[in-house]
């Protein structure tokens, strides 16, 4: 019963931020603040040092071996401009904004290893938390498909977010 509470505050800990990040005037309960802080803090605190990516070089490996213990899944957005376009060999599809709804839950197998990649790794970040807390075993690949394919478009604005990082030598406060 108590792992059962804990994950449906953890799914409502992810519902309500989300909620969150996109309407600004909704505001929480005393209680319902209480439920999702523990949850998120004990969420937190068990995320290994690895925060459960995977170097595309380990995630080439385990494409090489041909097993059949992982689910590689691009959450990219459109398909048609992303998946469409070119995708890890053997990657299925399921849009992020889709990813929770049952018919794609029910393509993922919760005793496989399920691999998700974006762009540029920060929207798998949301993928990975919330297949977690619904216990499935989810990895990211670090800095998503433009570390997989170089000539991504993501990739280029990335590198120039860097270059121009560097170029402008931006303040560090120690």
């Amino acid at each position: 019963m108590k792992g059962k509470i804990f994950m449906f505050a953890m799914v409502t800990m992810f519902i309500l931020t989300m909620f969150i990040l996109t309407v600004s005037a909704f505001a929480l309960t005393d209680d319902e603040y209480k439920i999702i802080q523990k949850a998120a803090d004990e969420y937190l605190s068990a995320v290994p040092p690895t925060v459960y990516l995977l170097m595309p070089n380990e995630v080439l490996e385990r494409i090489k071996s041909g097993k059949k213990d992982f689910v590689i899944v691009d959450v990219r957005m459109p398909k048609e401009q992303k998946y469409d376009q070119g995708h890890v060999p053997g990657a299925i599809y399921i849009g992020l904004k889709t990813l929770l709804k049952p018919e794609n839950l029910a393509k993922l197998p919760k005793d496989k290893d399920i691999i998700v990649y974006c762009n540029i790794g920060a929207g798998q970040g949301y993928a990975i938390s919330i297949l977690r807390m619904l216990g499935y075993k989810a990895y990211g690949m670090r800095l998503g498909y433009m570390s997989w394919k170089t000539t991504a478009p993501d990739t280029g604005l990335t590198l120039k977010a860097i270059g121009d990082s560097v170029i402008n030598n931006y303040p560090v406060e120690k």
